[in-house]
Parts: C-alpha cells; structure tokens; sequence
C-alpha cells in the first residue's frame, strides 16, 4: 500500500463506521407503545349524616411481589401469574388502591378529614391494610377481577387496633378485551371501597 494514502484512509475510516451504526438504527424493531391505564372515580355520593370530627389516615396497602408493582396481572392455573402485554397501571397497584380509597372516603364526606402516610397532619385513627388480591382470572371462559384487602383500623392514641375485616370482591368483565378488563378493575375497587367506607364509620367512635 502507498504509504502516503495512509492518512486519509485513517480519516476516513471514523466516518464510515458512524455511517454503518447510523444505518443500523433503522433495522432495530420499536419499542412496542405502553399504554397507561387508571381506576375510575368511585361512585359513592355524598352521605347525609353529620360529619364527625375525626382525621382517617389512610396507609399505602402492604403487598408480595407482583402484587406490589404497576403491571396488570392475570392468574393463570395453577396459580401462575401473566401480564397483560404492552399494558401498565399510572401507578403501583398498592398506590393507585389507596388514592382510590382516600378519594371514596372524601366523596362519602363523614369524616373531617382524609389524608394519605405521607402527609405530615395528626391523625385519631389509621387503616392500614393488606393487598392479597389484585388481579383477573377466566372463569368458564370470560375474565373476572378479584380483589382482596385484609384491613385493620388502629387508634392512634394507644396503637391498639379497633377492628379488623377481610374484604372480597370478584367483578365479571363484560368481555375479554383490555378494556372491558380494566373496566372490571374499577368496578371492583368501586364495590370494596363502598363496603370499606361503610364499614369503617361503623367501627370509629362517634367522637374523639
């Protein structure tokens, strides 16, 4: 090789191996889009009875792996999780129950005031929870959502609990698409946080 074309051959090789990676990004397969999803707004009205001046503070729901994590799960026999491709809730599911729960219990309006763990307001009583089910599972042939909530509420005064109560519902999906599916989620978050609320105001006392 003739020495003096040395130098432009070193010049040159720099751009075409940037030329070659460039091309390459064109044949890398897409990311295929994640599509967000959230549970509807709990249905419950504004109750008529007297608001009771108490502070409720809601905990984040203890839960297992996957339990504790943003993807939408389906129980598969015999017992083998699955998730629904390309799909993922806003947020955490022990997160996206909670703000679900807060936001019932401010709709139903009989209590002062609702707060969350992270907020730094006194509170007279906390719910603190277990979520042992968030998922659906095909029963002959159509999906339906279960969702269980192990629930304790505790004085804060003296840490004693004042009472405890599994909660389970189950929510046939209309169909076996996504949507239907997560429809169902939001039915069934909307039935415990019913049952929840209506609880709870029967377990506090009436006053501080």
């Amino acid at each position: 090789m003739n020495p003096s074309r040395m130098p432009r051959l070193a010049m040159a090789l720099p751009v075409l191996i940037l030329a070659m990676l460039l091309g390459g990004c064109n044949v890398l397969p897409e990311r295929e889009p994640v599509r967000l999803f959230t549970l509807s707004e709990p249905s419950l009205s504004a109750s008529s009875d007297a608001v009771r001046d108490l502070t409720l503070r809601v905990d984040t729901p203890n839960a297992g792996a996957p339990l504790n994590g943003p993807r939408l799960l389906v129980m598969s026999p015999p017992g083998e999780f699955q998730v629904y491709a390309g799909a993922r809730w806003r947020d955490d599911a022990p997160r996206l129950v909670r703000d679900h729960l807060i936001e019932a219990f401010r709709l139903d309006g009989r209590l002062a005031a609702v707060v969350d763990d992270a907020s730094r307001a006194r509170s007279d009583t906390t719910l603190a929870s277990h979520l042992g089910a968030f998922y659906s599972r095909y029963r002959k042939g159509t999906p339906e959502v279960i969702m269980r909530l192990d629930v304790q509420l505790l004085d804060e005064a003296n840490h004693e609990v004042l009472a405890s109560r599994r909660f389970e519902v189950a929510a046939p999906s209309d169909d076996d698409s996504l949507e239907a599916v997560v429809e169902a989620f939001g039915r069934a978050a909307d039935q415990l946080a019913s049952e929840l609320v209506d609880w709870t105001l029967r377990e506090l006392p009436l006053q501080k």
